[in-house]
């Protein structure tokens, strides 16, 4: 109970590669494993200490469509009889699939194993989206335990042993999306969504913009949800608008929401009515797909505000200078008035004082220096190096989405993470139209090869090359 407590009481820090103070432990510590009456020797001590301790992936699903986010969290178990120092030497690697690391408490949590305690830490959490049919590897994390171990040979020196554990080869079953029900506009997005839209203003002047906002709430691949489809009254004209995204990584599976802002404007005076907006997905409760949409929203367009009337009332009186020449010497007066009282005093205060006369040098204002502020750069080249390496496209792709984003983030000095705020901040911190056309393209590009619904055959050469000049030209911005 007491090796246990102090076990309990290690600072260890599994994310920044598991730092744990060694304990010091009796001689009667590991009685299994090491004595004389057993003849062991270091195989077999290794063996019995690598059955100590172990990396254990748990997952919310087994099978899964493609599409649907699962959960994967990476614990290490150490029983708590050990005297160990842990060192996460490798976290594992994905294809196939996008990316999200997860909140978690790395702990230690307590566990019993056959009536044996367990120290048990989560060194990741994620959740992975696949993007293919087939078996999606989870990887494999690796940690590195140095162990001491009391010797029964001489109570003077202590046995060290390095073990090396990782979890199996785990893997989780990625089945196709049904085709029995699927609507003719479903897009592949999977998860439990709710969806709501408004005018922002019901009464709108004919030419004016008004602004349709969309909100699709809930939980699954947020990333993957484009604009939904809207069917636009006749005398109507909408532009391209902006969207956001919000999301909560403390639990899985994510949710968030990601809104739409849509600008359009009315040709004539007219009372028109915007269709319900319908959204379809594959609901991963229900196991099938589901077509929600919001209700009809009524919009009036009024009569435009001539230039006329728009100033009309504003100006209804007469600011020319021959009205306030007057104001002219009133304040000449009054400022002469002013100077002269505060003379008549500081002489008065002159001659109170004359006796009494202290010479000082005068004090020397420096000017502010000005603050020189040095903006962090990442070195891409080895991200570069490592992308241009990559064959697949979903991989290539989603690499590329975010050394993308990282660039353009960094050079607006931003934590976002959504393209299009970034976009519209990379417009207004930049003059260089054609940088924000290309960053544009490029996202659009990207998703396009991400999301779509089947692969396309891509030309990664091209799309490496367009990258790396736009995050030079990025970099190179003031």
């Amino acid at each position: 109970m007491i090796a246990a407590l102090k076990y309990l009481c290690f600072p260890v820090l599994l994310l920044t590669c598991l730092h744990v103070v060694q304990a010091q432990q009796s001689q009667a510590v590991l009685p299994s494993l090491l004595n004389n009456k057993n003849g062991n020797n270091d195989e077999d001590v290794e063996e019995k200490l690598k059955q100590k301790m172990f990396v254990k992936v748990s997952v919310s699903k087994s099978k899964i469509y493609v599409g649907e986010p699962v959960m994967a969290a990476y614990k290490f178990y150490v029983a708590m009889r050990i005297s160990d120092q842990p060192t996460v030497t490798k976290q594992p690697e994905f294809s196939g699939c996008s990316v999200k690391e997860l909140n978690f408490d790395q702990g230690p949590e307590l566990e019993n194993i056959n009536n044996e305690p367990y120290a048990v830490y989560t060194i990741r959490k994620v959740q992975l989206t696949p993007l293919q049919q087939g078996s999606l590897s989870l990887g494999k994390a690796f940690v590195n335990n140095f162990v001491q171990v009391d010797n029964p040979d001489d109570a003077f020196v202590t046995k060290k042993y390095n073990i090396t554990v990782s979890n199996g080869n785990d893997e989780v079953e990625v089945a196709e999306l049904p085709e029995k029900n699927k609507p003719a506009n479903f897009y592949g997005i999977t998860g439990t969504f709710s969806i709501t839209a408004s005018a922002v203003s019901n009464k709108i002047p004919v030419g004016e913009n008004g602004h349709l906002i969309i909100t699709i709430k809930g939980s699954g691949n947020l990333d993957a949800i484009d604009k939904p489809e809207i069917n636009w009254p006749t005398g109507t004209e909408h532009f391209d608008g902006s969207d956001s995204q919000h999301i909560d990584k403390s639990d899985f599976p994510i949710t968030g929401d990601r809104v739409f802002d849509i600008p359009f404007i009315g040709k004539k005076e007219e009372a028109v009515v915007i269709p319900p907006i319908k959204f379809s997905f594959f609901n991963t409760v229900l196991e099938d797909y589901q077509t929600i949409s919001t209700d009809s929203i009524p919009v009036t367009f009024i009569k435009a505000i001539s230039k006329k009337d728009e100033f009309k009332n504003i100006v209804t009186y007469d600011i020319s200078n021959r009205h306030y020449l007057w104001i002219v010497p009133a304040i000449a007066a009054v400022v002469a008035l002013i100077g002269f009282i505060s003379y008549k005093r500081g002489q008065s205060k002159t001659t109170q004082t004359a006796p009494v006369i202290n010479v000082s040098t005068p004090p020397v204002f420096t000017q502010p220096q000005p603050v020189y502020r040095i903006r962090y750069r990442t070195d891409f080249s080895r991200y570069l190096n490592e992308l241009e390496e990559i064959q697949e496209n979903k991989p290539f792709f989603q690499k590329s989405k975010d050394l993308l984003t990282k660039a353009v983030a960094e050079r607006i000095e931003s934590t976002e993470h959504s393209e299009q705020v970034l976009i519209e901040g990379l417009k207004q911190r930049t003059y260089n139209a054609a940088v924000c056309n290309k960053v544009e393209a490029l996202y659009e590009a990207i998703n396009l090869n991400l999301y779509a619904p089947y692969e396309t055959e891509a030309d990664l050469v091209f799309y490496y090359t367009e990258l790396k000049q736009t995050i030079e030209v990025l970099q190179g911005e003031g």
